[in-house]
């Protein structure tokens, strides 16, 4: 199985992070932190990112 690039880590609360596993932290878009996202939100996007990433991953090959 293919390691993806985002992934969720859970908060101490209800809330969920985007973390860029490259960098070690919190995923920025637009310039806000993907931070305290409900675990809907956070996998939705976690699923759209790594989808761009394979995008641009087959479109360089």
């Amino acid at each position: 199985m293919e390691a993806h690039r985002y992934n969720v880590h859970k908060n101490l609360n209800i809330y969920w992070s985007v973390f860029d596993e490259v960098t070690g932290q919190k995923a920025v878009i637009n310039g806000f932190v993907m931070d305290m996202l409900t675990a809907e939100e956070a996998k939705e996007l976690v699923r759209a990112l790594n989808c761009e990433v394979d995008q641009e991953f087959l479109l360089a090959a």
